[in-house]
């Protein structure tokens, strides 16, 4: 897609958008380096929406970001293992809170503009209105279960890319925005907002010294995520098949009676990709199995057809009977097994809780728990 005509220029801030933004702060979100408290900002917001307000329009004018909102605050999250190891902790980045007023402003306006243009790929399923996981699941339940209606079976490769987020190039992504119509001026304030950029690492009120960060949008923004849908916007030029995308989720897909026409056709379309993801410099995850592949048939055939046989260069694409994409188990006849074998378990442990706790609990207290801790099993992905 060429849009490059300069069509997309960022509008003025008025105070009431800045003051619907402040009043709708959660307050239980950690301050950033500033200190600056979501509790603080809401309580003072009538005040405050002009100054943020006339913050905001001069950082449009100038096409410039304040450094002061370019620093994240890092604090480690321990997940599991020995807490000596830095690898069994998650990052988790702070903000200063002011900034992701201007951040929310700045999104707003370009999801409107990518939405009314029809920039996005329209089987990108993340970080959108009106999409979620669900979309992405029904949209490959729906294709798998039509082409078993028409005698075809359906090979699937998952890719997965190490720390996609963290290692997009800020030169090609200002590139792309320029293809896509957006004017001198937004992707001059793109290049500011994403430059400059530093983090420091605070552990128990003390912090490390300042460190730059050079790639990837900033973890914890509210741009990030449209950022790298923008950037992985033209990965379908590089495919003939079908390509599922949630974020940094892949998934190529496609369908045949012949399983060696699926094999080649999966082989060439993965090698095209891996080509676009060198050109874009982001990597695949070829270890622990994270990049794989399955082939769905109907029960009946399942034993009569061929293994897949794909690989990239020595790298050979392992195939399994079941995968979990977007956090749901497919197996390769789709019958769901699986996913209501995994389900059962997490039911019955938490309805035992309930049952034991349940001369303490009142009915209307049993009835939001049921439907805190057991119905979203149940929804999550039933269209599937």
């Amino acid at each position: 897609m060429n849009l490059n005509n300069n069509l997309f220029k960022f509008e003025d801030i008025t105070p009431e958008t800045v003051l619907k933004i402040l009043n709708d702060i959660n307050t239980t979100k950690a301050a950033g380096i500033d200190n600056l408290s979501g509790r603080f900002l809401k309580d003072g917001s009538k005040i405050l929406s002009v100054p943020i307000a006339q913050i905001c329009n001069l950082s449009i004018k100038l096409s410039l970001v304040p450094d002061a909102c370019k620093v994240s605050k890092l604090k480690p999250l321990y997940k599991k293992g020995s807490k000596t190891e830095p690898k069994n902790y998650r990052p988790i980045s702070l903000l200063p809170l002011i900034s992701k007023v201007l951040e929310k402003v700045i999104h707003d306006q370009t999801m409107k503009f990518v939405t009314e243009k029809n920039i996005l790929y329209k089987f990108q399923s993340g970080f959108r209105k009106f999409h979620s996981t669900d979309s992405c699941l029904s949209f490959l339940q729906d294709k798998i279960a039509k082409g078993f209606d028409s005698g075809l079976l359906t090979g699937m490769i998952l890719i997965d890319l190490q720390k996609a987020f963290d290692t997009i190039d800020h030169e090609i992504l200002v590139s792309k925005m320029e293809h896509m119509g957006f004017s001198v001026e937004t992707r001059k304030w793109f290049k500011s907002y994403l430059c400059n950029r530093v983090f420091c690492v605070n552990i128990e009120g003390t912090f490390s010294s300042k460190a730059a960060i050079t790639c990837g949008v900033p973890q914890g923004s509210i741009l990030g995520p449209l950022l790298f849908l923008l950037y992985v916007n033209d990965m379908v030029q590089a495919v003939e098949c079908d390509l599922l995308l949630y974020a940094d989720d892949s998934g190529l897909v496609f369908q045949d009676k012949d399983v060696k026409k699926i094999e080649y056709q999966l082989t060439q379309n993965f090698s095209n990709v891996c080509d676009w993801f060198v050109d874009n410099k982001l990597s695949i995850h070829f270890g622990e199995d994270k990049t794989k592949s399955i082939l769905f048939s109907p029960l009946n055939k399942s034993k009569k057809v061929d293994k897949l046989n794909i690989s990239y260069g020595d790298i050979k694409i392992k195939q399994y009977s079941k995968v979990t994409y977007l956090g749901c188990i497919l197996d390769e006849s789709l019958s769901e097994e699986s996913m209501a074998l995994n389900v059962l378990p997490k039911l019955n442990s938490w309805l035992k809780f309930l049952y034991w706790k349940k001369n303490f609990l009142s009915p209307q207290l049993r009835l939001l728990l049921c439907n805190a801790l057991l119905q979203p099993h149940y929804d999550y992905a039933c269209s599937v």
